[in-house]
């Protein structure tokens, strides 16, 4: 079992020394579901001195490919305050208010801040020293599911004047799908050979959203059908590419 780490979220890093927690997250979110309403996600402090944990939950829409965030009552989360002691792990527990509804998936995010335990004083030597104290911040994300799951999704490819090509997605299921990474290739080309781009992309496209990814396939010309290498967090899958001209 592999902990997800985050060294350091840079809130004011405008320094070349940087202090910050370590902390390991398993699981790295929450799926919730009509009869499946309560989850746990466990914390674990992988530095060597104690820290201070807060956790806030908001509602998580999108819009025209950039994520929104309101503060929320939705989700239940307990302790929503903690501490950890160097080496020490808590359990976080996370349920709804109320019962899932609706037809459509919907999304939150558990936001983790580790809480200043001195107030900052900087001071002459600290400034000359280059240190900076940096605050750990983590975004967790919590789907809930509706009754009936329906992934969908629809690929478009276009080329722009400059030689990039514009690779679109469009999530036309009723939940959440996350892209892991891009490979494209010429449409005869082996499955395992080199490919032309390659995009680490590591995005949420929730339902009914769209993302665009632009890549530089180099050696590849307009005309030409190609084949993109998709991997998500349901599988991976092939999408075969015949790219619409400037």
């Amino acid at each position: 079992m592999v902990a997800h780490r985050i060294l350091a979220a840079a809130i004011g890093l405008w320094s070349i020394g940087v202090s910050a927690a370590n902390i390991g997250i398993m699981p790295v979110g929450a799926s919730l579901a009509q009869g499946r309403d309560r989850a746990a996600i466990t914390v674990t402090n992988q530095g060597q001195e104690g820290v201070v944990m807060q956790v806030d939950t908001v509602a998580w829409t999108q819009e025209n490919g950039e994520d929104r965030y309101l503060p929320t009552r939705d989700l239940l989360v307990n302790p929503p305050l903690f501490t950890l002691k160097a080496g020490r792990s808590q359990v976080l527990r996370i349920g709804l208010r109320q019962p899932p509804t609706g037809e459509r998936e919907i999304a939150y995010r558990l936001i983790l801040r580790e809480v200043p335990q001195v107030a900052p004083t900087p001071s002459a030597d600290a400034a000359a020293a280059g240190q900076v104290q940096v605050l750990l911040q983590m975004r967790l994300p919590v789907y809930v599911e509706p009754a009936r799951p329906e992934p969908g999704r629809r690929w478009q490819a276009r080329w722009t004047g400059d030689g990039r090509l514009d690779l679109t997605l469009d999530n036309t299921g009723n939940v959440h799908l996350v892209v892991g990474e891009l490979k494209l290739r010429p449409a005869e080309a082996a499955p395992d050979s080199a490919p032309l781009a390659t995009v680490k992309a590591s995005t949420s496209v929730l339902p009914g959203q769209s993302r665009t990814w632009p890549l530089q396939p180099g050696t590849a010309a307009p005309g030409q059908r190609y084949m993109l290498e998709v991997t998500t967090d349901r599988g991976p899958y092939h999408v075969a590419l015949d790219p619409a001209l400037p």
